[in-house]
């Protein structure tokens, strides 16, 4: 029987984290250098994929970067190309890249959906098809996406209608990809957090009347870290979750189970 430490350890694995800087990003790529996996920085911003992996770099741990622009296909292929090139192989993608542009629903302009779309969902399937063509090849891997719990749950008064239609197709994406790569051991999963306290998020919650509305309606009272979502992607990433694909894990204090 495996140890304990051995189903939750990352040794000789090579991850890929896209848009790994900032809050969640940057947390998850120190869990993964953290649990021993070689790691890949990859985002739009060069500059802060390159300070990431410095800083992992700077504390002994094997860690490189590169830049991608997320909605195109050809830079998303060379950006994998070149992880597997640096790293000789990948044995975990870890899609971290999103973002929203609000529009209430009644002046929602065609390039900002598709915009929204772009990034959030057609982007987590080339990123897939790119890793998984060489997971395939040497036997197997692990990809976790990242959604949100507006995959489900709607938000009143605000422009959320391109984000939750990608994020909810994005679980839908997964859940085909799940299917369809399972006889090549590919896990495909999703982690869906609530909000998650991040500089970009930390100007909403910085409104008190909308911080406290959250937090009353989260059952654990209390609001998301970067570390909750690291620890969910690590277990998903683990060899101890080797017999979970096409699953969802909304990471939300309860909130979903009570709306």
């Amino acid at each position: 029987m495996r140890s304990i430490e051995k189903l939750f350890r990352l040794e000789d694995k090579v991850a890929l984290v896209t848009g790994g800087y900032g809050g969640i990003g940057e947390a998850v790529c120190e869990g993964m250098a953290l649990a021993g996996a070689k790691v890949a920085v990859a985002g739009h911003n060069g500059q802060r994929a390159a300070a990431c992996a410095k800083s992992l770099s700077d504390q002994g741990y094997d860690a490189w970067s590169t830049n991608f622009e997320a909605t195109s296909v050809s830079e998303t292929q060379r950006m994998v190309d070149q992880t597997i090139s640096r790293f000789g192989r990948l044995d975990i993608l870890v899609n971290c890249v999103g973002l929203n542009r609000e529009e209430k629903a009644g002046q929602v302009t065609e390039e900002m959906f598709d915009y929204v779309y772009s990034v959030n969902l057609k982007s987590a399937m080339f990123q897939a098809q790119a890793a998984a063509n060489y997971m395939i090849q040497q036997g197997g891997g692990r990809q976790i996406h990242l959604g949100s719990v507006r995959s489900v749950l709607a938000l009143r008064g605000r422009g959320y209608a391109a984000y939750c239609a990608a994020k909810g197709g994005l679980i839908t994406l997964c859940r085909q990809l799940s299917a369809e790569w399972a006889s090549d051991n590919i896990t495909v999963n999703v982690v869906a957090p609530t909000f998650i306290r991040t500089e970009q998020v930390g100007r909403m919650l910085a409104d008190p009347v909308f911080s406290s509305k959250l937090v009353e309606r989260i059952p654990l009272g209390r609001i998301g870290e970067p570390t909750d979502v690291m620890s969910a992607v690590l277990f998903l990433a683990s060899p101890a979750s080797s017999f979970i694909t096409g699953h969802t894990l909304y990471l939300d204090g309860g909130l979903t189970v009570t709306q």
